[in-house]
């Protein structure tokens, strides 16, 4: 059973950034948007946006690639992975991505 398990379905929030390894990985970067409603205390609806920024790799990256653009709605399975890494004046920066398992472009 695998309990780091995350589903997403919203839409990509700019256009995606790749990157290649030196080892020669692929590395897709989606910033994506996710919302939700809720009633302010009239009773209103209200809608909130949640970023996220998902990583995907190697065939899964060029899968997206060859997808996705910015506007696109999507589908994104996944682990929630957490990093910490210093920065040049030696705080600590913290990272929450979610690593993409499966893509799915929910536009066609």
């Amino acid at each position: 059973m695998k309990a780091n398990r995350v589903q997403l379905i919203g839409y990509v929030g700019k256009d995606l950034a790749t990157t290649v390894t030196r080892k020669g990985s692929k590395r897709v970067c989606i910033r994506m948007a996710t919302h939700y409603k809720q009633k302010n205390a009239t009773g209103e609806p209200l809608y909130h946006t949640v970023w996220h920024d998902v990583v995907a790799w190697d065939q899964k990256a060029e899968h997206a690639e060859r997808n996705f653009i910015k506007g696109s709605k999507i589908l994104v399975e996944g682990v929630i992975d957490y990093r910490t890494y210093p920065d040049k004046s030696g705080h600590t920066r913290y990272i929450t991505e979610i690593r993409a398992d499966s893509l799915m472009n929910l536009d066609r």
